[in-house]
């Protein structure tokens, strides 16, 4: 049975987004927190990992130029 908080009003699975805030970037990370706190679909973390050769280079990209990068999770 899915997950009740998953379902969109015609019975499909919504998509999930996880937003990585930079380090460095705190006032960010509480705007977008405050931002989507009523929206289950959103979770805004922060990203505290000192070593960047975990992330794609895309991820890594968008982290230094934008201070953010928006990921689907996956279901």
């Amino acid at each position: 049975m899915p997950d009740p908080e998953k379902l969109h009003l015609n019975g499909h699975t919504g998509k999930r987004w996880i937003v990585v805030v930079a380090r460095g970037q705190a006032d960010l990370y509480s705007h977008l927190v405050q931002a989507f706190s009523r929206d289950s679909k959103v979770r805004v973390i922060l990203d505290r990992r000192k070593d960047d050769s975990r992330n794609s280079p895309q991820v890594t990209h968008r982290l230094r130029t934008h201070g953010a990068v928006i990921i689907r999770q996956a279901q």
